[in-house]
This record gives structure tokens, C-alpha cells and sequence, in this order.
């Protein structure tokens, strides 16, 4: 073994140029691609890519850079000449990745069995136990073969000789496949001729392998699998989204799955429905906050005893991520002789864990010439170029290494290969690392034939996604006829129709709904602020009980007011409450946090709306900017804009929306949201207004937008009464609160699994409200500064009660159908 441990660095000149061994002639392999690039020409391709773009953006194409001011946002960026690899080429590397894959295979049953290359020194104690990726809860576990290592993902460059090397391998949660897959969607549409025309072998026979291989992990006919990602705000979120689809799985967050008696259940809204495999995007440690990471909100609690009782498979499985460190891979050569009988076929690149002291002396004494790296990846150290160390820093880095040798491995610095790139009308050379993979099944390994690209963003830079690179496809050319199996059926052919709505995870359910109650909630809120900021400058006493009212119906905390005459807050305490609430993204109880909860969550169920639904969500978060000053009239016209926002998505919402689960639980919470806000404003009106309040009656009907409807029946004479008959009782105002708790009763009725005592609870809410015959109080009118009347107490009192039942309701609602917890019982009762 420690011969093997000693590699000497490749030696070479010019990077490998894959197109053309001179600059000018084009390989044999490439001379059809640059001749059709050449006869289509540089407007056309412009063209076509201008296409490709526009696609790109409307489906969602998406990689998050961390960091980047765009986010989630960021559309996947592709180059439209693809990455050609004859067939004699190919071989190779498939012979080299599939016996790597075995290797790694038998190695992490030997790491989690019996352990036995520790015990014969063929493998450092210290490269296991001291790797935080060692999962010791998961020693002695047994698991299927095909789940342990479910797939590879293999790194690959090409030296100036013109061999492949390995750079890294990922054997944990390999990312990149969706990605290649969408990459050769979009570059054979590009260049439909030249795919058709050059045998380009498919890559939907390893997709429906992989599908396959999953499917026969569990022993039932019809296995439910998940594909378990971190959510929206990981880099490769689309890619999830895509393959569960692709493949027909569902995709689930940890919060949608939950473990009872040692399995695992995927939270639905129409109860818990057992889960049989996991295909995972977490990373191992996060998978269980119970037995792995205590602080992790990504994975299932109780997962790893459910994997431990056999009542799930995990692929990869748990504890995977052992053998993606980079100093495992000085020790393969040596380890394929051993579990191979067989010698390393495609090499690694040149690496030395600084761990034996042998090879620490060699990468001290020739630091300029290599990389050093963290061994390990829980480490969040940035790779260090020893030839851009000098002087002083590198002999403090030195002594660094030294101290904790354990900690770093370095690898010779390598000089990729480059290949064409189409930029600004032309063709440009940059380096590139190619990404392949290898699936485990029944029937033996099958290789992804090519891989995802990866692009270095400038000539000279470092190959990085997070850095701004971008992607290619890879054509494998094969010497016959290729596989035309294709899992997206063909447009010609008839397809079976169906209308069956689809499983929506708990936690959808549970973001559609708090989506629908944000949005009701800012409106809400713009409105009231609408209505009291011209009004505030001019404020005398009369006017400004009124606007005070209108502030507490936000439901704003703030504890200390000054008190003007009157026993009112200021006008000076008023006007800075009102440019807080316009202003403060702290305050959660102002419109900027509202607006913020409304595109984070709206960011999280992004799939499942319209793409003019998420850009209005986007335009509402920017709709409310800081002004300089402290002048609020021109904050007017942002919150006119913010409404018109606001109105678009309601209208979307009633009109675009399939009326499935989904709309079912974002109707329910904007028709529960506006029921608590109008409970709040009426029931200011249940007791004697004094006569410097009495304009809240206007700006009540003016925030609930029924002015013109109370005028037309009243004329300009303001009755808290008539009031309380057009926004409490009228049941054609559909911004009354019966019509609120009308339609809660009607849509809670269509859940599947409601709950009987529930819906009768809304339901004996909306017959309060029928009893009350407001008609018979027009001789009992309340006037400024007389006493309530029973019939106002008893309204006050229904208003008191539906302030109570609605937060419970919703309470129970998120207990039933999102967390499936013991609900309480509720009652509108008559106490």
C-alpha cells in the first residue's frame, strides 16, 4: 500500500484542446458538428439560443448561486455546442466508472460490516473515525446492495496527453442528472439535423433503470417512492422538482414525512400514507435530527430507526458520504487489487493525504505544484493554490499543515482540458470537467452515457457552478443504431386522459394555506394604511379617534403610547406608529414583514403556480421601499401599486387555479384571514362610538371597499347599524363576514377527511349571525355617548366568540391536516 500512496504528478505542457489537435483541423469525431455549425452560421445560431433562453426562463430552469442578489432566481445557464466523446472513448471510461462503482460498493460494506480493511492496515482507522461523515449508528445495518451505493457520480478531466482522470467522486447525494437530462432536451432541439444524424446514444434507458432499481428495492408490487429534497432554497432545487417528476415520483421535504412504529409515512392531506424508499438530496447528516444532527429542520425524525428496522430502504444509504473524501482515493489502486482482483482502471488524479508522514513531507517540500483541500467535507475551507503562496504566508500555512495534517489532503493542480463555447456570435475555448454517472441495479451497473458538463466561466478560471460557470451536454457517439426509448411519451402518439387530482404533501397543504392568509393579511393592512395616511396630516381631535381605531384593528403591539388630551395617543406617537408599520421589516406586525412572509412562502409552492402568479409575488416584496424623511403621502401611491398587485393575484387565484387540495387550502386561508381582521374592525362599532370617533364609520366601509354600496342604499348618513348590516350581515357583500364564514363552511366541506364537529362549528357561527335581526335594532340605535343596548352586547359578544373560534379553528386545521396531530374540540357555543 505505501507504494501506492506515492503518485507522481503529471507532467505536460498545452492543455488538451477537444476539438482540434492544432487550432485549426478539427478532430474526426468533430468535423460534422463544426461544418453544420458552420452552414447554419452565426445569426441563426444567435437565433436559436435567443429560443433556448426563452424556454430556459419559462420552465423554471433555475441553479441557486449562494449569495447571488438573484437567488433562486438565476436561470440555469447552458452553451449550445455540445461536448462530443467517440465510442472507443466511451468504452473506456464506462469500464473504468463501472469498476470504481464496485469498488466503492464493496469498500462501504466493508466500512459498515465487518470492517475488516481496518483490521488489515489496508485502510487508516484515522480516514474513518476522525471523518465526521461516519455514521456510527448506521455499523452493522444491513441494507440491500443496490441502496447502498445507488448511484456515483464520477469527476472526470482530461489531461494534455489526452487520458482521463478521476478528480472526485460523490458518492453521497450526487447531483446533476436532471440538470444533463434538461441540457439534451434543450441543445438536440437546438440542433435537431446534426442529434438525429449522429447516433447520440439516449439517456432515457438509464433513467428508467434507475427507476427500475429503486422499484425492486421493495419486495411490493406497487412501492410508493419519494424523492426527499431540502426545499426550495437549495441550489439544485429545480433539478428535484424535474427528476421527481420525470421519474413519477413525489417530491417531499422532511417536514412531509413522519416516523410511527419504526416507518415512515408521507404527511397528505388525505392522511398518512405509508412510504416503501427514499430517494435522498440530503446530505447524510441531516437526515434524522434525532440520531445524527440534533439542529437539523431538512430530514425525518426517527428515519434512522426505521432504516435500522428494515421498514424503509434510503439510497444512497445513510452514512454514504464516508468515502467522498478526497483522501480515500491515494488508497484505491491498492484496494482494487485487494476486493477486485484487478488494477485501477481509470486512474485518479495525483492525490496525497497529508496523514502519513511520507506524503506530508512530499506535499511540504512541493507546494507550489499542488491544491490543498479539506479531507473531509464538513470542513468549509476554500481550496488553497500552493503557487500563489509566499514568503510569510506560506510558511504560516505550512505550519498550519503540520499541526493538523489529519485535516488536509492536496492534489496535483491540474490543467483541464478545453472545448468550444458559443459566446458573443462565436466560438470561444474554455476548460471543462465532465460529470458521469453510474446506477446499481438487479442486473449489474449501468453508466449514463456522457454526464453534465461543467464550463469554466473565463479562460484561465476555475470550474465551479457557484462561481458562475455554466454547463454543456456531452454526446456519446455510438458506432450502430441507438436506443430510441424515450420515458416523455411522443407527441404523435394518443395519451390516456385523466382528471385525478394529485397527492399534495402536508406541507404544500400547509404553504398554500399560509400563502393564502399573507396575501389577505397584507391587503388587509395596505388598505387600513391606505385609508389613514391622507387623512394624518390634517388630523384635529374629531378625526383622529378614528384613525386610532383603525391602527389597533392591525393588531399592533406597541405597548406605550403617549396620550394626548383626549386620553388617545398623539398625533406625533400616531404618525410614527404608521411610517413604523410602512417602514420596519422587524415589525412583524407591519406590511414590509407581511409582504416578506408572502414571497418566502410563495417561493416554497413556486411549482405549483403560474409563472404570472410568482412574478406578481416577486413585484409585491419590492412594492413598499423606504423613503428619505419622514413625509408618509408618498407612500400613497406604493400602497395603490401594492393593492393593484394584490388584486391581480386574487383574481388569479379564483380564475387560473385548479380547484384541487391546493386551492382548497389557499381559499380557506384568505376567506379565515379577512373573517379575523372584519371580527377585529366591527366590533370597534358594537359599542358607543364618542363623537370624535364617529368617522371611523367611513373609513371602515372605505377600508372594506363597500363606500359605493353603502351609499346607494343610505345616501351620505353614517349609522353604525347600516354599517354593521353591509359588513357583517349582507350576505351578497363579498366582504361581509357572513359571507366569509358562508364560504369557509363550503370549502372546509370539499376537504377530504373533515372533520364533522368542525365544519358544524363554522357552520352554527353562520346561523349566529342569520339570528340576528339586525332590523329590529333600528329603534335601539346607539347615539355618541349613550349606553350599549343588550341587542349591541349580544352582538359584541358573537364577535367576542368568533374572535376565539377562528384562531382555534385554524389551529385545528394545522393539527389535521398538516402536522396530523390530536385536534380539540371548538364550539361557537353560546358563552
Amino acid at each position: 500500500m505505501i507504494g501506492d500512496l506515492y503518485q507522481s504528478p503529471l507532467r505536460y505542457a498545452e492543455a488538451y484542446e477537444e476539438s482540434s489537435a492544432d487550432g485549426i483541423t478539427p478532430r474526426p469525431h468533430w468535423a460534422r458538428l463544426m461544418e453544420s455549425l458552420q452552414s447554419i452560421g452565426p445569426a441563426e445560431l444567435t437565433y436559436r439560443w435567443a429560443q433556448a433562453e426563452q424556454r430556459i426562463r419559462e420552465n423554471g430552469i433555475t441553479y441557486n448561486m449562494y449569495g447571488d442578489p438573484l437567488g433562486a432566481h438565476r436561470p440555469w445557464k447552458i452553451d449550445l455546442v455540445p461536448l462530443l466523446i467517440p465510442h472507443e472513448e466511451w468504452s473506456y471510461i464506462e469500464a473504468g466508472i463501472i469498476q470504481r462503482a464496485e469498488l466503492l460498493n464493496l469498500l462501504l460494506d466493508d466500512v459498515y460490516g465487518s470492517q475488516s480493511l481496518l483490521k488489515q492496515g489496508l485502510l487508516p482507522a484515522a480516514l474513518l473515525y476522525a471523518n465526521p461523515a461516519f455514521l456510527r449508528p448506521l455499523v452493522g445495518v444491513e441494507v440491500p446492495s443496490q441502496s447502498r451505493l445507488h448511484m456515483l457520480a464520477v469527476d472526470l478531466a482530461r489531461s494534455p496527453d489526452g487520458k482521463w482522470w478521476v478528480l472526485a467522486n460523490r458518492t453521497q447525494a450526487p447531483s446533476g442528472s436532471g440538470y444533463a437530462l434538461e441540457n439534451r432536451l434543450i441543445v438536440s432541439e437546438l440542433l435537431p439535423e446534426l442529434f438525429r444524424t449522429s447516433n447520440v446514444q439516449r439517456l432515457a434507458p438509464f433513467f428508467r433503470a434507475q427507476r427500475e432499481a429503486l422499484v425492486q428495492l421493495s419486495d411490493k408490487t406497487n412501492p410508493r417512492i419519494v424523492l426527499l429534497t431540502p426545499g426550495p432554497h437549495n441550489e439544485t432545487y429545480f433539478e428535484h422538482s424535474y427528476l421527481a417528476k420525470y421519474l413519477g415520483f413525489t417530491l417531499v421535504e422532511g417536514a412531509d414525512l413522519t416516523v410511527r412504529d419504526r416507518c415512515v409515512f408521507i404527511k397528505t392531506v388525505g392522511g398518512l400514507e405509508p412510504v416503501d424508499v427514499i430517494l435522498r438530496r440530503v446530505d447524510d447528516d441531516f437526515c434524522d435530527p434525532l440520531e445524527l444532527r440534533g439542529d437539523s429542520l431538512l430530514g425525518v425524525a426517527g428515519l434512522v430507526e426505521a432504516v435500522v428496522a428494515g421498514n424503509v430502504k434510503v439510497a444512497n444509504a445513510l452514512g454514504s458520504g464516508v468515502i467522498e473524501s478526497p483522501a480515500i482515493m491515494p488508497f484505491l489502486p491498492g484496494l482494487a487489487r485487494h476486493l477486485l482482483g484487478e488494477k485501477l482502471k481509470l486512474p485518479s488524479v495525483a492525490t496525497w493525504w497529508c496523514g502519513q508522514e511520507s506524503a506530508l513531507n512530499w506535499v511540504c517540500d512541493n507546494l507550489q505544484s499542488v491544491v490543498v483541500k479539506a479531507a473531509f467535507s464538513s470542513s468549509t475551507m476554500e481550496p488553497v493554490f500552493g503557487s500563489t503562496l509566499e514568503g510569510a504566508e506560506r510558511e504560516e500555512f505550512l505550519r498550519t499543515l503540520r499541526s493538523r495534517p489529519n485535516e488536509y489532503v492536496a492534489q496535483e493542480q491540474v490543467q483541464l482540458s478545453t472545448a468550444p463555447v458559443w459566446e458573443d456570435q462565436s466560438l470561444h475555448s474554455r476548460a471543462v470537467v465532465l460529470r458521469t454517472y453510474v446506477i446499481n441495479t438487479s442486473n449489474g451497473w449501468v453508466a449514463f452515457p456522457g454526464g453534465l458538463v461543467r464550463v469554466a466561466e473565463a479562460q484561465g478560471s476555475v470550474v465551479s457552478m457557484q462561481r458562475g460557470g455554466h454547463s454543456k451536454d456531452a454526446w456519446v457517439l455510438s458506432d450502430g443504431p441507438v436506443d430510441t426509448f424515450s420515458l416523455l411519451r411522443p407527441r404523435n402518439e394518443p395519451v390516456e386522459l385523466r382528471r385525478a387530482p394529485l397527492v399534495v404533501p402536508s406541507s404544500v397543504a400547509d404553504n398554500t394555506f399560509w400563502l393564502g392568509r399573507y396575501v389577505e393579511r397584507a391587503e388587509n393592512q395596505a388598505r387600513i394604511l391606505r385609508s389613514i395616511i391622507p387623512r394624518l396630516p390634517l388630523a384635529e381631535d374629531a378625526e383622529l379617534g378614528g384613525l386610532i381605531c383603525l391602527v389597533s384593528c392591525l393588531g399592533s403591539r406597541s405597548a406605550k403610547r403617549s396620550k394626548g388630551r383626549r386620553g388617545h395617543p398623539s398625533f406625533q406617537t400616531l404618525r410614527k406608529e404608521v411610517l413604523a408599520l410602512l417602514t420596519d421589516r422587524k415589525r412583524t406586525d407591519g406590511l414590509p414583514a407581511t409582504l416578506d412572509e408572502v414571497s418566502r412562502i410563495g417561493e416554497s409552492v413556486r411549482e405549483r403556480l403560474s409563472a404570472d402568479m410568482t412574478l406578481l409575488l416577486g413585484q409585491m416584496r419590492g412594492s413598499i421601499r423606504p423613503q428619505k424623511g419622514t413625509f408618509l403621502t408618498s407612500y400613497a401611491a406604493m400602497l395603490t401599486k401594492c393593492l393593484e398587485l394584490l388584486s391581480a393575484f386574487s383574481g388569479m387565484e379564483r380564475e387560473n387555479v385548479i380547484r384541487g387540495s391546493g386551492w382548497l387550502f389557499l381559499s380557506i386561508g384568505r376567506r379565515l384571514e379577512r373573517a379575523i381582521y372584519q371580527t377585529r374592525e366591527l366590533r370597534q362599532i358594537t359599542k358607543p362610538l364618542a363623537a370624535e370617533d364617529w368617522g371611523y364609520l367611513d373609513r371602515l366601509l372605505e377600508v372594506a371597499d363597500s363606500t359605493v354600496t353603502y351609499r346607494n342604499r343610505y345616501y351620505a348618513v353614517l349609522q353604525p347599524l347600516a354599517v354593521l348590516d353591509v359588513l357583517m350581515a349582507d350576505d351578497t357583500n363579498p366582504r361581509s363576514l357572513y359571507f366569509q364564514l358562508d364560504h369557509l363552511a363550503d370549502l372546509y366541506a370539499k376537504l377530504p377527511r373533515h372533520l364533522p364537529e368542525e365544519l358544524q362549528a363554522i357552520r352554527d357561527a353562520v346561523d349566529s349571525l342569520k339570528r340576528i335581526d339586525l332590523r329590529a335594532l333600528s329603534n335601539t340605535t346607539s347615539q355618541p355617548g349613550s349606553s350599549p343596548s343588550n341587542a349591541y352586547e349580544e352582538i359584541d359578544h358573537l364577535l367576542e366568540r368568533l374572535e376565539n373560534l377562528l384562531p382555534s379553528w385554524s389551529n385545528n386545521l394545522s393539527s389535521h391536516y398538516f402536522s396530523h396531530a390530536r385536534t380539540l374540540p371548538i364550539t361557537i357555543g353560546n358563552d
